[in-house]
């Protein structure tokens, strides 16, 4: 009975053992599979936004308005100011126009006069008389 019991301790040793490896092959197995599903979702989402981007990239080159926007763009963006062109052209008539910066310093009396004036002209009349 002593043999006999031995024997049956050794085998419940063995097996207790064979129940551990078992268990930690079987908590392998499930972790291996959570890993495998949380990349199959991961995966999927990869996928759906690389789709999304394909399609909207198509969109984008097939859209004759997105192409007229940008052509809009770039005229509007590259005029000139027209009110930035009345002024250079107020300026340049004014200079020529003799209302230059030298001509209104003369008028105030600063320096000689450049052209002749009304009042230089009637002036010059009343010291004939």
């Amino acid at each position: 009975m002593e043999n006999e019991r031995e024997i049956r301790r050794a085998t419940l040793d063995r097996l207790d053992r064979q129940v551990l490896r078992l268990r930690g092959s079987i908590d392998a197995g499930h972790r291996r599979i959570i890993d495998l599903k949380q990349g199959a979702i991961q995966a999927r989402a990869v996928r759906r936004e690389q789709d999304i981007q394909l399609r909207l990239n198509a969109t984008a080159r097939q859209t004759p308005a997105v192409q007229e926007a940008e052509e809009l763009i770039a005229r509007v963006l590259g005029r000139d100011d027209p009110l930035e062109q009345a002024q250079i052209l107020q300026e340049i008539d004014r200079d020529l126009g003799g209302d230059s910066i030298a001509d209104r310093l003369a008028d105030q009396g600063y320096g000689p006069a450049t052209r002749a004036t009304a009042a230089s002209v009637l002036a010059r009349l009343k010291s004939v008389n």
